[in-house]
């Protein structure tokens, strides 16, 4: 054998000891749980003040990076289905309920008192996601209405919001739409532009910065229930988590990899089950979550070791900690580190 080849395969061991070695030592530590909400919502912008929302009407906050929670319910929404949460700072938090009518509520008071900074009642109305570029300017992405991707946008801290129509070289179809698994199915960036994958009918991947039809995606197609459920965005990379929410253990055709800003992806090994959510820890390392469990890869999503076969909806990495937040049903929050 050739000495370049021999040095190679030695490399590629070592590689896949090490991560089998990493997987063993991380664990998912629960911070909290219980509570009767399905959690979706999870943000932070600096690891120490940390929001949650869910189901039934509940907001969870910690200014202590997951020691301590306080609970709390928005008086009149406790019926409601909060999908996702956006943390401004300084006791400054956005949350999204999602349909009936749909509206966005914003706290600056730790949660304290909240007030309603944006309602539709529109036939049809149905809020996925949001994010923020920064603390003023942000994005809501809802299911098409009449025909037409629907998007509202603040640049004044997500005290007031405007629907607005992009101008794109195509459609959506019939089916086509968004998930709400996670409140990560949209990614904000510098300058106003936007990057939105896009489910059901058709799986493909929307930038509003191209003049450009969208991409097709490497996803389970042509199914209402299934497509990309959770978007991660560092710099060029996107990552992708996915497939059908009726069929949690089934990974084929649930993740998609890009390295030139979404133009192409890479064809990818399936996830252990279906995604809901997916964080870039590196270029190499990639943390994804689902109903059946956690998820890391070392190999760029070629192939992926399970960490923990808890359930949980929605994961965030603290890069300057090195740490994973995750949420999920019955109120469980999760942090990872060691890995």
């Amino acid at each position: 054998m050739r000495p370049f080849f021999l040095l190679t395969l030695l490399s590629l061991l070592s590689l896949e000891i090490t991560a089998a070695q990493s997987a063993e030592v991380a664990h998912i530590h629960i911070l909290d749980s219980g509570r009767s909400t399905n959690l979706r919502g999870l943000s932070s912008r600096d690891g120490s003040e940390i929001w949650v929302s869910g189901s039934n009407g509940w907001v969870g906050h910690t200014k202590d990076g997951g020691s301590s929670w306080n609970w709390l319910q928005p008086q009149g929404y406790q019926q409601r289905d909060f999908r996702d949460v956006q943390a401004l700072g300084n006791g400054s938090a956005v949350i999204m309920g999602i349909d009936t009518p749909a509206v966005l509520l914003k706290t600056t008071s730790g949660g304290t008192a909240w007030k309603q900074v944006y309602f539709n009642n529109t036939p049809g109305m149905f809020l996925d996601a949001m994010d923020f570029s920064d603390n003023q300017n942000g994005i809501v992405v809802g299911d098409p209405v009449g025909g037409q991707i629907f998007l509202a946008r603040t640049q004044d801290g997500a005290e007031s919001w405007q629907a607005f129509t992009p101008v794109f070289k195509d459609s959506v179809l019939s089916g086509e739409a968004f998930f709400a698994a996670s409140g990560s199915n949209i990614h904000l960036e510098d300058g106003g532009y936007f990057l939105l994958p896009s489910g059901g009918a058709v799986s493909r991947f929307w930038n509003s910065s191209r003049q450009r039809a969208p991409v097709l995606l490497p996803l389970q197609q042509g199914i209402l229930s299934a497509g990309p459920n959770g978007m991660d965005v560092q710099g060029n990379i996107i990552a992708i988590a996915g497939g059908d929410y009726t069929k949690p253990g089934q990974g084929d055709s649930c993740f998609a990899l890009s390295f030139n800003g979404g133009r192409t992806w890479e064809p990818q090994h399936a996830l252990p089950g279906y995604g809901s959510a997916v964080a870039i820890i590196n270029k190499h390392t990639l943390i994804a979550c689902g109903l059946t469990g956690v998820w890391i890869s070392y190999t760029s999503g070629k192939s992926w070791q399970t960490l923990d076969n808890t359930p949980f909806n929605a994961l965030l990495y603290i890069k300057k900690q090195n740490r994973l937040l995750l949420a999920g049903p019955h109120g469980k929050i999760g942090v990872l580190e060691n890995f």
